[in-house]
């Protein structure tokens, strides 16, 4: 009789010290359900960040186009104006000052141009290291739901056991507050 309650004592610290550590499992789960929520958070921001970045590359783009139509328009007018000069040789110096004026036009634009391309780069280069930064937070999501199921899987393996060892005991053993059969 003694040694049945001494294998009953020592059966129950095992059980005392599998709960303690599922108790440890379902703290790491809620931290790594939190971890995942941050992640998914900082994900939601990035992608706005992104979509933020892609407008302004667009209406950058745009406004490319439009100088590059400016450029384009000055390059005409002032082959407009060469075919003019000699045609005209009475109104050579109203024209060379005209044509001087389109010319510092023309540079304007084209340093216009030059800017609006480096602003260009750089968001590219905003919107490349923002793609990054998303892939690594994808991974590290990826990473921390695996780790997650893996800890869900071995609460649910010991829950199992559990359930095997209330079995033996005749029902008499107290269920885990977040295992499913608790829930239900």
């Amino acid at each position: 009789m003694r040694d049945f309650f001494q294998r009953v004592v020592d059966h129950v610290a095992t059980l005392s010290t599998q709960a303690e550590r599922v108790n440890g499992l379902e703290q790491q789960v809620s931290n790594l359900n939190e971890r995942v929520r941050d992640l998914e958070a900082a994900l939601h921001q990035a992608q706005n960040t992104v979509r933020v970045a892609q407008e302004q590359v667009a209406q950058l783009q745009q406004e490319v186009n439009q100088h590059q139509a400016a450029a384009q328009s000055a390059n005409e007018h002032v082959n407009a104006l060469r075919e003019t000069i000699v045609q005209r040789d009475n109104a050579v110096y109203n024209l060379t000052s005209e044509v001087k004026t389109e010319q510092d036009s023309h540079q304007i634009t084209k340093a216009d141009l030059a800017d609006a391309r480096r602003a260009v780069q750089e968001w590219e280069a905003n919107y490349n290291k923002l793609s990054d930064d998303h892939k690594m937070t994808v991974a590290a999501e990826n990473e921390w739901r695996q780790r997650a199921n893996e800890a869900q899987a071995k609460v649910l393996e010991l829950q199992a056991k559990l359930d095997r060892i209330s079995s033996v005991f005749g029902g008499n053993v107290t269920q885990f507050p977040y295992s499913d059969q608790a829930a239900s």
